[in-house]
């Protein structure tokens, strides 16, 4: 952790059983970075698992939940809300 500019966190999915079946853990890196008048946030998921269902799965929810998080900071609304 390198506040505020970086996150490191570990976690497994334990919802899913196909996921949950991979076993080990996902590591998560959100890094804040300046550009001009702006804040670029990056986000690298990844797992020690070669062809990773895990690391598939969760590349498709970032681009919603990032872009929620975008509208809600900017407007106070969400667009639409995140399956489980």
């Amino acid at each position: 952790m390198d506040p505020p500019k970086r996150l490191v966190l570990t976690w497994r999915h334990e919802l899913k059983p196909e996921l949950k079946a991979e076993g080990g853990e996902a590591l998560c890196v959100m890094e804040l970075e300046p550009v001009s008048d702006v804040m670029k946030l990056t986000i690298t998921h990844t797992m020690d698992r070669a062809e990773s269902k895990l690391i598939k799965a969760v590349s498709g929810g970032w681009p919603l939940i990032l872009s929620n998080l975008k509208s809600l900071l900017e407007t106070g609304q969400i667009i639409m809300k995140v399956k489980p």
